[in-house]
């Protein structure tokens, strides 16, 4: 009887430690599967994470390059807008060099209107150019040379330069060119004669004024031209020049206009 009584203990036992372990086993695989079933979609926010920041990065890295064209078009704008202040503050100063010149030769003008109710020409000369010239010639320094003497002798005196030009071209490259032709005789003049600037003034007046018509290759060869007079006062003027010393200006005058090319 007691034997039996422990065989049915033993089984119980037993029974009970299958059912505890069968029991253990079941809760082990619940939670390893609770875990699982909560890491996984972890996993899944993690990776769609990292998707959104590799993402956000390339946003970053596409927003730098505009920026960075947009500062450079910007830049290269700013630049274009400077040279184009440039340009217009040199075309304003352009401007008003020629407005100085204008005022500058109106000035000569004025001045050459009230000499002549002061002076009286004294000595002429005329130097003829070729077509589009402005230099001398030996010739014309000779001429030159002559008229430059007769004032030197005098005590009061002054020099009238006007210089120009042919009726072919525009009317604003005549003008320059008549500036020019005048400023070679005043070079000279000053320059190798040592006549005082004080004592000259110029001005040029383009194709106004022809000497001769301009129709003919004649005419024009007589319009290229600068002409000098030698100007004294009104009460001195005839007793510091010899009749002579006018008829040899006119001379050298002729001789000029003989030498000088088309």
């Amino acid at each position: 009887m007691d034997v039996q009584r422990g065989k049915q203990f033993a089984t119980a036992g037993v029974a009970f430690c299958l059912v505890f372990l069968s029991a253990g086993c079941a809760t082990k695989k619940y939670v390893q599967q609770n875990i699982n079933d909560s890491v996984h979609p972890l996993e899944v926010k993690l990776d769609n994470t990292n998707k959104q920041v590799a993402e956000n990065g390339e946003r970053i890295t596409d927003l730098d390059k505009k920026t960075e064209k947009g500062i450079s078009q910007a830049q290269t704008t700013a630049d274009n807008a400077t040279q184009l202040a440039n340009r217009a503050q040199q075309s304003a100063n352009d401007a008003r060099g020629l407005a100085q010149e204008g005022i500058s030769d109106a000035a000569a003008v004025k001045q050459e209107v009230e000499n002549a109710d002061n002076f009286q020409s004294v000595k002429k000369a005329t130097i003829l150019f070729g077509i589009n010239k402005s230099k001398l010639t030996p010739e014309d320094t000779d001429t030159l040379d002559s008229l430059a003497q007769t004032a030197l002798g005098m005590k009061h005196y002054a020099i009238e330069v006007r210089g120009f030009t042919d009726s072919k071209g525009p009317k604003t490259y005549n003008l320059q060119l008549s500036r020019k032709r005048a400023d070679a005789v005043v070079r000279y003049l000053t320059l190798d004669k040592q006549i005082p600037m004080v004592r000259v003034y110029s001005v040029g007046y383009g194709d106004d004024a022809p000497a001769a018509p301009n129709k003919t290759r004649d005419g024009r060869e007589q319009n290229r031209r600068v002409d000098v007079s030698v100007l004294a006062p009104q009460s001195s003027g005839t007793a510091e020049v010899h009749p002579a010393q006018a008829t040899g200006s006119e001379t050298a005058a002729q001789q000029s206009s003989t030498n000088s090319q088309q």
